[in-house]
């Protein structure tokens, strides 16, 4: 297959920064350099578009090169190139205008993988005219590999083109088709929705494991207290996130912080931990207690704005009922716009 790839990966930021050989083993290079290569040795004809070649030194680009990759510094050159079309560049205000600009080149029926946590929805939902009215033969694909390619972590891709409302962000050809890609190199593919491979893979899959490890200790002291414990629960877990996604959403991080009070939130903290097996709270604490300076001060200036509390499935379905049709999956396309905005 003809496979074009965006982004090679700062190796600099891998090797010095992150020290992965060390920290997940493997050797560079790490992230699109390593999944160049892997496809490369597996028989794909691979571009590689990688605008600075500054991210890694000459020694890794011709590791590169020698397995048959194709460089070049220019989306547009490698857009021409592919039917699998992934994007392993990390998430920025640039990725929209990107992906505009590769689906001016691409040819008939290809498909765009996004290869980061990034949600697919949220970049559909900002080039929907696009893909609706000017290139409706091209797919989106949520294609995420386990961990950094190029690691000794590295096992497997998970894969995703339906939604939980049953929405298709590409054919079953395409989405066929990458996961053919992924089975070619002999790695593991995990298929599940769309919407929830940001969940799983990636660095968001921190802010799930640690949000889900609260929620279940949570439950676990709720149900020592009452027999309805979970349902309880469930209730009150909803409210919490709701309310916290509400003022995120309006106010950024650090409205969220100055709106719960940090201080008085770790003194109420320390009061609920229980039991022996809450040390997830205690991490949580530790964190909370060493915010720095400059980010306390920067909290204190931010302005909190008015929210409406509710429960986000329950007003989805409101207006789907009482608006019905067109008008109703117009502002709720509208409203999945706002991730971005």
């Amino acid at each position: 297959m003809k496979i074009s790839i965006y982004g090679a990966g700062n190796q600099k930021f891998y090797i010095e920064e992150l020290k992965l050989q060390e920290k997940l083993g493997g050797e560079p290079p790490f992230g699109g350099g390593a999944m160049a290569i892997e496809f490369a040795r597996a028989g794909h004809d691979v571009v590689l578009s990688e605008p600075n070649r500054d991210v890694m030194d000459e020694e890794l680009w011709r590791k590169i090169e020698e397995a048959g990759v194709k460089v070049v510094r220019d989306d547009t050159e490698a857009a021409k190139h592919g039917e699998i079309h992934l994007i392993t560049r990390t998430f920025s205000e640039n990725t929209i205008k990107s992906i505009k600009n590769i689906l001016q080149h691409i040819p008939k029926d290809s498909v765009i993988a996004i290869c980061d946590s990034t949600p697919v929805i949220m970049i559909y939902s900002n080039v929907e005219r696009e893909l609706r009215f000017m290139r409706k033969d091209v797919g989106l694909v949520s294609m995420c590999p386990n961990a950094i390619p190029g690691t000794g972590m590295y096992s497997r891709y998970v894969i995703g083109h339906k939604s939980l409302d049953g929405e298709e962000y590409s054919t079953e050809e395409q989405f066929n088709r990458c996961v053919d890609l992924v089975k070619s190199i002999n790695r593991e593919v995990v298929i599940k929705p769309i919407d929830l491979v940001p969940l799983i893979t990636g660095l968001s899959t921190h802010i799930t494991t640690v949000t889900l490890s609260g929620i279940l200790n949570y439950y676990r002291m709720k149900s020592l207290m009452t027999e309805d414990g979970e349902k309880i629960s469930e209730r009150e877990v909803l409210y919490v996130l709701q309310t916290i996604s509400a003022i995120l959403e309006t106010s950024s991080i650090r409205g969220l912080i100055k709106a719960l009070d940090v201080d008085l939130l770790i003194e109420n903290a320390k009061a609920s931990k229980l039991l022996d097996e809450q040390e997830d709270l205690e991490a949580a604490i530790h964190v909370l207690s060493n915010l720095s300076k400059e980010f306390s001060r920067e909290v204190e200036k931010c302005e909190v704005k008015p929210i409406s509390v509710v429960a986000s499935q329950a007003l989805v379905e409101e207006i789907r009922r009482t608006v019905g049709g067109a008008a109703a999956d117009g502002v709720i396309n509208r409203c999945k716009k706002k991730f971005l905005t």
